[in-house]
């Protein structure tokens, strides 16, 4: 997931425009879309995995300065978590 959104951001830097990453909790997968809508990817999680926590609209804005909209993913199995935190900046961390 870490991944996908670091390369979302690259492709919003490299192409200056927005790069949409959206998360779909029911069907288990994110999809990264161009500014037009198109798709450009599409991630499933690995099984046993699944969303414990999404931003508020399910998805993360990349501009093409690199900046973001703040939010956590939380992926879940079992009793781990692990949180996926973009900050403004654009930066993803991993907790």
């Amino acid at each position: 997931m870490a991944t996908a959104l670091r390369l979302a951001r690259g492709i919003a830097i490299s192409s200056d425009t927005t790069t949409e990453v959206r998360f779909d909790a029911a069907r288990a997968v994110c999809e990264m879309r161009a500014q037009d809508g198109s798709l450009l990817e599409s991630r499933a999680l690995p099984p046993g995995v699944t969303f414990a926590a999404l931003p508020a609209r399910s998805r993360i804005l990349f501009g093409g300065l690199g900046t973001a909209e703040n939010g956590t993913v939380v992926l879940a199995t079992g009793a781990r978590a692990r949180h996926i935190v973009v900050n403004q900046r654009g930066r993803v961390r991993v907790q």
